[in-house]
């Protein structure tokens, strides 16, 4: 039998736990999971957004979305010394970044696509009734 608990390992919660089952701690495997180095976050940004078609901007989305995740991770800190509440910014966090902006970009794509279909109708149209007058 194989069983999986994941738990934060910050706060008075986790330590609790380890109080009143100490067995989690003496008879478990614990892995812990850091942060992904920089490395790391480009390659997975990259082979997310290798089906773009514009290539050539694969490389400066792939650095902008290691920015953004970053700079999170810097305001968190700020956001614990003002506010004294925890915002974790964890490798899960960067591939839902990665997933929002793929929804994001096939939406706004669509939403131009249907724009410029309009638009030449609409030349179209014109043209047309230009031809007739």
């Amino acid at each position: 039998l194989h069983l999986v608990i994941c738990m934060s390992p910050v706060g008075d919660a986790f330590r609790r736990r380890c109080r009143m089952f100490p067995s989690l701690v003496n008879c478990c495997t614990i892995d812990w999971f850091v942060e992904w180095p920089e490395e790391a976050l480009l390659s997975v940004a990259q082979d997310s957004l290798r089906d773009i078609k514009r290539t050539d901007l694969i490389e400066s989305m792939a650095n902008m979305c290691y920015t953004i995740h970053q700079s999170v991770g810097d305001m968190t800190v700020r956001f614990f010394e003002e506010m004294r509440r925890h915002y974790y910014v964890t490798p899960s966090s960067y591939l839902e970044l990665l997933k929002q902006y793929h929804s994001l970009l096939e939406k706004k794509t669509k939403q131009t696509t249907y724009m410029r279909d309009r638009i030449q109708n609409g030349l179209h149209k014109l043209y047309e009734t230009n031809e007739l007058v």
